[in-house]
C-alpha cells in the first residue's frame, strides 16, 4: 500500500472511530462496535473497514447497522477529509483475534 493510501486509511479510521465514541450513533446495533482497521483500494475509491463487536456476539446485527449507517458515515467523512471523492465504505468483521489464537494453539501443539 502506498503512502497516500496509508495516510487516507488512517484519516478514515480516525474519523469513523470518532463517530462511534461516546454513544454518538443512535442505532442500538452499533453500541459496542469498534473500528479496528481501514484499507483503501489502489484507486482510492473503496475503503475496506474492519470492525469488532465487544460484549455480546452481535456481528450480524452490527453488520446490518453499519450498512444502514454507511450514508451517514460517508457524509461525516466528506466533511472531514480533503479529497475529491469520498471512498465507498465496505464493512468486514475483523477475525484477526480468532486467527491469532488458532495459530497460537497450533504452535503450542508443536
Amino acid at each position: 500500500m502506498g503512502l497516500r493510501q496509508e495516510r487516507l486509511a488512517d484519516e478514515v479510521r480516525d474519523v469513523l472511530a470518532e463517530c462511534f465514541l461516546g454513544g454518538k450513533m443512535s442505532d442500538p446495533r452499533l453500541e459496542s462496535v469498534t473500528i479496528t482497521a481501514v484499507k483503501i483500494s489502489a484507486d482510492l475509491q473503496l475503503a475496506y473497514v474492519y470492525y469488532r463487536v465487544y460484549g455480546d456476539d452481535k456481528g450480524e446485527q452490527a453488520q446490518k447497522g453499519l450498512e444502514s449507517a454507511a450514508g451517514y458515515l460517508k457524509k461525516k467523512l466528506a466533511k472531514s477529509l480533503d479529497v475529491r471523492r469520498v471512498p465507498e465504505l465496505k464493512f468486514f468483521f475483523d477475525e484477526s483475534i480468532e486467527h491469532a489464537s488458532r495459530i497460537e494453539e497450533l504452535l503450542k501443539k508443536l
